[in-house]
């Protein structure tokens, strides 16, 4: 079969965008590779894609740039593919924005981990701007980031500037965390900023297989950071930190610092949320019920509650690996546990693990935990004695974000 060249449209939906060249090109890639991932996604061979670019890059920048790109999409979709670069004058610049600088953009998506990371930095920096990247076809998570702007960030100063991107279409899109970090760095362009802040937990930046058929989160992994902050160096010629302030935050530990039902319930997880609720079915709902129960918070604001489920696959499957994880690590799929320890981050999913157990006892505490998740209890708690119990006295001990952690 022929392979096809596809030419990235820019996907002109941001006027003030062409105000310079810089911007321009930094857009041209980000829209170019979210738009390509779709095009994969339904099946069309593609072989090279020809992006254009505004700035002035040398011949080396633009080998490394394309360099980056192919293994960003080898190593996340599998595909390999060939990018090259085409230079185009910008013409018929546009009135640049005017955006008050300010030295921190904070990504936002009015999760958990972004709504927490958001009022974390403006309480650390002084000073945080916020970024929302909306999506053209998710209309109720435009909505809700809107309610959140206005009852949480409002309040606490806190300002909130919203991108328009391309449609995230169906299914989930494992490249459009380079999408967000480009945007990021365009703003930065504009601002003046000299660092974005990634607040998601550690967890689901480095979330492994917890299944065989599981498919892995790529959106704030390692490597979608590391290439989509070499990218934005190149073309922004000069430095820019991506600061993770909660890479070794279980979800439980972030939901610690914001443990109030009024903030929790208006934040969404999932990406089924597109319709306005949490649907309380997939590893980031389950996840946030885990910490929920643990903290002894509500469980309304889900379409369904997974834990009141008989033989719950998603469940299941996570116990499993969890068992195995603490009990018995040969059971733990290797690439899984070889991607944990080469972060280093066996004690970060240790905790995670024993979360988990804890969210069982406490169920079992109300009298709400089905009698086969009881035998599962029963069996790690003869292995593993009073730990749940010292895991919740760890948890009851304020962990605060750090800041130096710099990608």
């Amino acid at each position: 079969m022929r392979k096809k060249v596809f030419y990235g449209s820019p996907n002109k939906i941001m006027d003030f965008i062409w105000s310079d060249e810089i911007s321009a090109t930094l857009y041209s890639i980000a829209n170019t590779l979210f738009m390509l991932e779709k095009k994969i996604k339904e099946g069309k061979t593609i072989g090279t894609v020809r992006i254009d670019y505004y700035s002035t890059l040398s011949e080396d920048e633009i080998k490394r740039i394309s360099y980056l790109l192919r293994v960003l999409v080898l190593e996340v979709l599998y595909e390999d593919i060939s990018f090259v670069l085409v230079k185009k004058d910008l013409k018929d610049k546009k009135k640049s924005p005017t955006f008050k600088d300010c030295s921190t953009i904070c990504l936002f998506s009015g999760g958990v981990d972004s709504t927490l990371g958001i009022i974390k930095s403006k309480d650390y920096y002084g000073e945080v701007l916020g970024l929302f990247v909306a999506h053209q076809d998710l209309g109720w998570i435009t909505k809700k980031v809107e309610e959140i702007r206005k009852v949480l960030l409002g309040e606490r100063g806190i300002e909130l500037v919203k991108f328009l991107a391309p449609s995230m279409g169906k299914g989930y899109s494992q490249l459009r965390g380079f999408l967000y970090v480009l945007y990021g760095a365009i703003l930065s362009s504009f601002v003046q900023a000299g660092r974005i802040i990634i607040s998601e937990c550690g967890v689901t930046m480095r979330q492994p297989k917890f299944a065989p058929f599981d498919t892995i989160t790529y959106t704030t992994h390692p490597l979608v950071l590391k290439i989509s902050k070499e990218i934005s160096e190149i073309i922004l010629n000069r430095t820019i930190d991506i600061v993770l302030p909660f890479e070794d935050f279980t979800k439980t530990e972030m939901m610690s610092l914001i443990s109030d039902d009024s903030i929790l319930s208006k934040t969404h997880s999932c990406i089924t949320s597109r319709w306005g609720k949490n649907c309380g079915k997939c590893y980031a709902c389950l996840t946030r019920m885990v910490g929920s129960i643990n903290l002894g918070l509500s469980l309304d604001y889900f379409n369904e509650n997974l834990f009141e489920k008989k033989d719950n696959e998603i469940l299941n499957s996570l116990l499993d690996f969890c068992l195995n994880y603490e009990l018995n690590k040969n059971e733990v799929d290797y690439v899984s546990l070889n991607t944990i320890m080469q972060y280093g981050k066996e004690d970060l999913f240790r905790r995670f693990c024993q979360e988990t157990f804890l969210s069982l006892k406490k169920l079992r505490d109300q009298g709400d935990l089905d009698i086969n998740y009881e035998f599962i209890l029963d069996y790690y708690n003869e292995h593993k004695p009073r730990i749940l119990e010292k895991r919740e006295e760890e948890l009851a001990r304020i962990k605060n974000p750090d800041f130096n952690k710099i990608l």
